[in-house]
C-alpha cells in the first residue's frame, strides 16, 4: 500500500499523538492533528488529503459525525472514525456519514493499520468506479443524437457519427481539433455564432445558459435546427476534465409545437372572443351587387342577441341590423374598401335583440390582391357603447366645468409654469380690470404690485420644487386703471401621472372691505388698549387718592374709639365711620384686584412660608370680627403638617382671609370652624364652614361670578360681590378649584387642595396616632398655639403709632428692619407685614395691642 496523507482529528492529544507515531511507522503521512471539526474543515480545505481518522466527540460546536458529514460533502473525503462510544445511537448517527472504518478505543497498531489500508483501498476502487460510471453515463445518455466530447482543453475526444454527419467532419479529423471549430452553433433569434460552449463549461466549471433556439451549420452548409446539452466530465475529486456535448435535431419538436402552439392560441382566442363583446368577420364581395356578397361572422350575431344562424348569410340581411342613419355611411365605407383597399374604421350602430342600438366600431382590411376576384375583407367588430357613453358623460362633466368655472363668484385661472395665464374666468377680469384676451398675453408677475411681488414669486417657485402642495396669500393687484387693490389667492399645482407639469389653478377674491375692516379694528383695538391703560393709571391713582386720606380717617377714628372721654353716643358715631372707612377699603381692593385679573397682571411668587405662623395669624385677624359677633371659633389643624410650605403667601391669605371673613359676615349665631389637613402624599385640603343662613341650590353656580351674592339685602349690600370671583382666580392659578356645599338655613362649607412641596421636617406620619386631627375651640379668638418674641416697648410703641395715622408702608419697613436686626422676630413680622399689605388696619391695631407687653395703650 501506498502512503498516504493522512489529518487526525482527536482532542485528547496524548492519543493523537500515539495514533500519529503509529501512522508513520505504517509508512503514511500525518499531515495535521487537530482538536476540533472546524479546524479539520479548515484544513482540508487547503491540504490535499486521501483520508481523515476522526473522534466522534469533539471540541467545539461540531462533534465527529457532523465534521465527517461536512468534509465528505464538501471533500469527499474518506472518514474512519475513532470513538470509546459504540452505543446504537452513535453508530446509527455516523452510519449516515458512510464512513470507510469504525475502531473502537483502545486498538493495537494492527488494528489501526488494517483499517487504514482498508479504508485507502475501498475509497481507490470507488473513486475508479465513479470514473468509469460517468464516461458511459455520458455515452449512453448520448446515443441516437450527436455526441461529442472533448478534454480539459476543449479539443475533441470523441464524436458520434450522427455528429459526424452533422457536422461535415469525420472522426478522424475531428479528433484534436478546437471544439468551436467543428461545431458550429448560431443563435436563431440574434443569427449571431454562440462562443464555445465547451470552453465556457471549462471556465465556470458549471453549466452554461444555451439560447433557446440554436442552429447547427455543417461544414458544407447543412443547417439543422438542434437543441445542445453539454455536460461536464469530471473526476474523482471533483476536478473537470472534460465535456460531452449531446445534440439533438429539434426538427420534428418544433413543428409539433408550432402546430399545438397554434391550437391552443386558437383555443384561447376563441375562448376569449366569446366571452367578449368582440367579433370577428369575414366578406367575400363578388361583383358590384350586394346581393351575392357572403358575410361570415364569428361572436357576432352571439353577443348581439341572435345566435348564429347555419350558412353563409348575406351582406344585405347584415344591413338589416344597422341604423338606418348609418347605413349609407357604412355602405359607402365598405365599397370604398373594395376598391381603393388601405384601412377600414367606421363607427355605426347595430340592432340589439332586446330592441336597443349598440354603438360599435368595424375595422378591417383588404387580403386579395389587386385586380383578383372575389375581393375579400376581413376584420373585427367591436361594441364601444361604454365608451360612447363615457364620451357623452365626459361631455357633459366638461360642460358643467365650463360652467362652474365661468360663472363661479370667485376669480379662478390656470397658469402655466412660467406664470403665463391659460384661461380665466368673468370674475378674475373683473376683479384685475383687464379683458380676458389682455390677461391670455400676461403673467401673475404683471398684475402683482411690485411690494407683494417677491412673496408670490418665492411661493410660487415652492411649488415646483415640491416643497409645498399649496399656498395662501394676501397681496395687493394693479388694475388696468393703475388702482390698486387687496386680493386674497390660493394656488396649487395640478400634476399629471408622471409628475410632468400641467397647470397652476389661481383662485382669487377681493379682501379689499376685509382689510378696511381690519384697519378699522386695529384702530378700535389701538383705542381700546389706550383706554384700558387710562382706565388701569386712573384706578391707580384714584386708589391712591382715596387710600391715603382714608387711612387717616380709619386711624383717627380708632384713635377716638380708645377716648374715654366720648359718650356711648359719640362711641357709636365713631363706629360707623370706622366701619364706613373699613367697607370703602375692601370695595377699593377688591376693584383694584378685578381690575388686575381682568388685564391678565397677577402672577405668582412662590416663597418658603413658615406653616402655625401664617395660620395663627390668619385666625387672630378673623377672630376680632367673631368676637364681635359673639360666634364661637374652632380651628381643626392637624399636627402632621410640614413646618414650611412653598406658596405665594399674600395671595394664599387673601383668599383664606375671604372665605374666612365671608364665614363670620354670613352667620349670625353659632359657629365658625377653620380646617387645615393633610388629604394625601403632599396635598393639603383649607376648609372654612360655618352654621350661617347658607346659599339656595339655584344661587351656588352665581356666587363665584362677578358682582354677584348670595344672602339677604342687607349682606349683599356690604360689599360688591367680587370676593369669590377673585379667590377663584387665585386658587385657579395655584392649580386648584374652589369646591361649595351649602343648606339654607344650615351653614356652608368651601375648600381647596393644594399641592404644595413641604419644606422641612413635617409633624408626624400621616397614618401615625398622633396626626389625629384635634378641634381647638375659640382657637381664632385665643391666645396663640406658642408664645410669639415681640420687639421692645418703643419698637412697639413705633408701630402702634404708624398704624393709628394708616401708614401701612412705614409699618411694613419698620417690620422688616425689625426681622434684620433679629430672626426672632419672623413670625411677628410676618403677621404685621400681612396685616398692613391687606390694610387691614383694625386687625392689625388689635394684634398690635394685644402683644405690646401686655400693656392696653391709652
Amino acid at each position: 500500500m501506498a502512503s498516504a496523507r493522512i489529518l487526525i482529528v482527536e482532542d485528547d492529544r496524548v492519543v493523537a499523538r500515539d495514533i500519529g507515531q503509529q501512522l508513520v511507522r505504517c509508512g503514511h503521512t500525518v499531515v495535521s492533528s487537530v482538536a476540533s471539526g472546524e479546524e479539520a474543515i479548515v484544513v482540508a480545505a487547503r491540504t490535499p488529503l486521501d483520508l481523515v481518522l476522526m473522534d466522534v466527540r469533539l471540541e467545539g460546536k461540531l462533534d465527529g459525525i457532523d465534521a465527517a458529514r461536512r468534509l465528505r460533502e464538501a471533500h469527499g473525503l474518506p472518514i474512519v472514525f475513532l470513538t470509546a462510544y459504540a452505543d446504537e445511537e452513535t453508530v446509527q448517527r455516523a452510519a449516515v456519514t458512510e464512513p470507510f472504518g469504525y475502531i473502537l478505543k483502545p486498538f493495537e497498531d494492527q488494528q489501526l493499520r488494517t483499517v487504514v489500508e482498508m479504508a485507502l483501498y475501498k475509497h481507490a476502487a470507488e473513486r475508479r468506479l465513479r470514473e468509469s460510471e460517468q464516461r458511459y453515463a455520458a455515452t449512453l445518455a448520448s446515443i441516437g443524437d450527436g455526441v461529442i466530447a472533448t478534454d480539459c482543453d476543449s479539443r475533441i475526444t470523441l464524436i458520434n457519427p450522427v455528429a459526424e454527419a452533422w457536422t461535415g467532419w469525420s472522426q478522424g479529423e475531428a479528433i484534436g481539433q478546437p471544439l468551436e471549430k467543428v461545431l458550429v452553433l448560431v443563435d436563431e433569434d440574434t443569427n449571431t455564432p454562440l462562443d464555445d460552449v465547451g470552453a465556457a463549461v471549462l471556465r465556470d466549471r458549471a453549466d452554461v445558459d444555451m439560447p433557446v433556439k440554436t442552429r447547427l451549420v455543417g461544414r458544407h452548409g447543412r443547417e439543422v435546427p438542434v437543441e445542445n446539452r453539454v455536460t461536464p466530465i469530471v473526476d474523482s475529486v471533483g476536478k473537470v476534465v472534460g465535456v460531452v456535448l449531446a445534440i439533438r435535431d429539434v426538427t420534428a419538436a418544433r413543428r409539433a409545437a408550432q402546430a399545438e402552439i397554434l391550437r391552443e392560441t386558437n383555443e384561447r382566442l376563441g375562448a376569449a372572443m366569446w366571452g367578449s363583446n368582440v367579433g370577428v368577420w369575414e366578406l367575400e364581395c363578388d361583383g358590384e351587387d350586394e346581393r351575392h356578397w357572403i358575410l361570415r361572422c364569428w361572436n357576432v350575431r352571439e353577443w348581439l342577441g341572435y345566435g348564429e344562424h347555419e350558412g353563409a348569410p348575406g351582406f344585405s340581411r347584415f344591413m338589416e341590423l344597422v341604423h338606418p342613419d348609418d347605413r349609407a355611411s357604412f355602405a359607402q365605407a365598405i365599397k370604398g374598401q373594395t376598391r381603393n383597399g388601405g384601412a377600414l374604421a367606421v363607427e355605426h350602430r347595430l340592432l340589439h335583440r332586446d330592441g336597443a342600438y349598440r354603438w360599435v366600431l368595424t375595422r378591417g382590411t383588404r387580403r386579395t390582391p389587386a385586380g383578383a376576384t372575389p375581393v375579400c375583407l376581413s376584420g373585427t367588430l367591436i361594441d364601444i357603447s361604454e365608451l360612447k357613453r363615457a364620451e357623452l358623460a365626459l361631455r357633459a362633466s366638461e360642460e358643467r366645468f365650463r360652467g362652474t368655472f365661468e360663472n363661479a363668484a370667485v376669480g379662478i385661472a390656470h397658469c402655466a409654469a412660467d406664470g403665463r395665464f391659460l384661461r380665466v374666468n368673468q370674475r378674475y377680469c373683473e376683479i384685475v380690470g383687464y379683458s380676458r384676451d389682455a390677461l391670455l398675453n400676461m403673467t401673475f408677475r404683471d398684475v402683482t404690485d411690485a411690494s407683494s411681488l417677491p412673496d408670490s414669486v418665492s411661493r410660487f417657485g415652492l411649488l415646483f420644487e415640491k416643497k409645498i402642495s399649496h399656498y395662501a396669500e394676501d397681496k395687493v393687484v394693479v388694475r388696468g386703471d393703475g388702482t390698486r387693490v387687496w386680493v386674497n389667492v390660493c394656488v396649487a399645482m395640478q400634476w399629471e401621472p408622471d409628475d410632468q407639469i400641467y397647470h397652476t389653478i389661481a383662485v382669487l377674491q377681493d379682501i379689499s372691505g376685509r382689510k378696511a375692516l381690519e384697519a378699522n379694528v386695529r384702530e378700535a383695538r389701538d383705542e381700546a388698549e389706550a383706554a384700558n391703560k387710562a382706565k388701569d393709571q386712573f384706578l391707580a391713582n384714584i386708589s391712591h387718592e382715596l387710600r391715603t386720606p382714608l387711612n387717616g380717617i380709619l386711624g383717627y377714628a380708632q384713635i377716638l374709639r380708645h377716648d374715654d372721654a366720648l359718650g356711648a353716643r359719640q362711641r357709636s358715631q365713631v363706629a360707623v365711620i370706622e366701619q364706613s372707612g373699613t367697607h370703602l377699603s375692601t370695595l377699593i381692593n377688591d376693584l383694584l384686584e378685578f381690575a388686575r385679573i381682568g388685564a391678565g397682571r397677577i402672577e405668582l411668587h412662590l416663597a418658603d412660608v413658615p406653616l402655625t405662623p401664617f395660620l395663627e395669624m390668619l385666625a387672630q385677624m378673623v377672630g376680632v370680627r367673631a368676637r364681635e359677633k359673639g360666634l364661637t371659633q374652632t380651628a381643626v389643624i392637624s399636627p402632621c403638617l410640614p413646618v414650611v410650605i412653598r406658596v405665594d403667601e399674600k395671595r394664599l391669605r387673601q383668599v383664606l382671609l375671604n372665605l374666612l371673613s365671608n364665614a363670620v359676615k354670613f352667620t349670625d349665631e353659632g359657629e365658625v370652624t377653620f380646617a387645615v389637613r393633610q388629604v394625601s402624599e403632599g396635598v393639603m385640603r383649607f376648609e372654612v364652614s360655618d352654621s350661617g343662613v347658607g346659599i339656595a341650590p339655584g344661587q351656588i353656580e352665581r356666587v363665584f361670578q362677578p358682582f354677584e351674592q348670595a344672602g339677604d339685602t342687607e349682606r349683599r349690600s356690604a360689599g360688591l360681590g367680587l370676593g369669590l370671583s377673585i379667590s377663584q382666580h387665585l386658587v385657579r392659578l395655584m392649580g386648584s378649584e374652589i369646591h361649595v356645599q351649602s343648606e339654607p338655613g344650615r351653614g356652608s362649607r368651601f375648600w381647596f387642595d393644594l399641592a404644595l412641596a413641604g419644606q422641612g421636617d413635617a409633624a408626624g406620619a400621616a397614618n401615625d396616632a398622633d396626626c389625629i386631627e384635634r378641634p381647638v375651640v375659640d382657637a381664632m379668638a385665643d391666645e396663640p398655639v406658642q408664645p410669639l418674641a415681640v420687639p421692645s416697648h418703643e419698637n412697639m410703641a413705633i408701630l402702634h403709632r404708624l398704624a393709628l395715622r394708616g401708614q401701612m408702608r412705614d409699618v411694613v419697613r419698620h417690620a422688616n428692619s425689625l426681622l434684620e436686626s433679629d430672626a426672632r422676630y419672623q413670625a411677628f413680622v410676618l403677621r404685621v407685614r400681612g396685616l398692613a399689605e391687606s390694610f387691614e388696619s383694625r386687625e392689625l391695631l388689635a394684634f398690635i395691642e394685644r402683644h405690646w407687653n401686655g400693656r392696653e395703650p391709652t
